[in-house]
């Protein structure tokens, strides 16, 4: 079997291979960074506006795929599938995505935002009224959004095989 390999996608589209390792300052929690190492032991500090994607194994995010957005801040998946749901990798505000469309904020996780955040995923949602009904009868908790996309994500997973 063989080993998988960290790496990084630029913008312009390139892969690079390398030991990819997360930065921290202590100073500035938001302030993250990466960098990475290649074949001969030489770092290079990655910078955000060049990222597209990271895909790293055993880090301080465990096995993640890590996207930017703005090129300013790292989002890690945490919801893999058609609908994909991301999450800042320095406060816990959410992005979705559907097939690959362009990533939307979503207001999951917030007590006082739990309508708008069932109202925003609804769209996400109208191509299986069954599962947009059970849906519609539950709140948009965090918990119960992740449910529910993991559940649709099942199902259209069940559907194509």
């Amino acid at each position: 079997m063989a080993q998988e390999r960290e790496y990084m996608v630029t913008k312009n589209k390139d892969t690079i291979y390398g030991s990819i390792k997360r930065s921290f300052n202590l100073f500035d929690k938001e302030n993250i960074g990466f960098k990475i190492e290649d074949a001969t032991g030489k770092k290079t500090k990655i910078e955000i506006s060049e990222v597209k994607s990271l895909k790293l194994f055993n880090g301080a995010d465990g096995d993640s795929y890590i996207v930017t957005i703005y090129d300013t801040w790292y989002l890690k998946r945490i919801v893999e599938g058609e609908i994909e749901v991301f999450e800042m990798l320095s406060t816990p505000l959410f992005y979705v995505s559907k097939k690959g469309s362009e990533l939307e904020f979503i207001d999951m996780g917030m007590p006082f935002a739990r309508k708008k955040a069932h109202a925003q995923l609804r769209a996400y949602l109208k191509d299986d009224p069954e599962l947009l009904e059970e849906f519609d009868s539950m709140q948009g908790t965090e918990k119960n959004i992740l449910y529910i996309i993991k559940k649709y994500n099942s199902l259209k997973e069940y559907k194509v095989n």
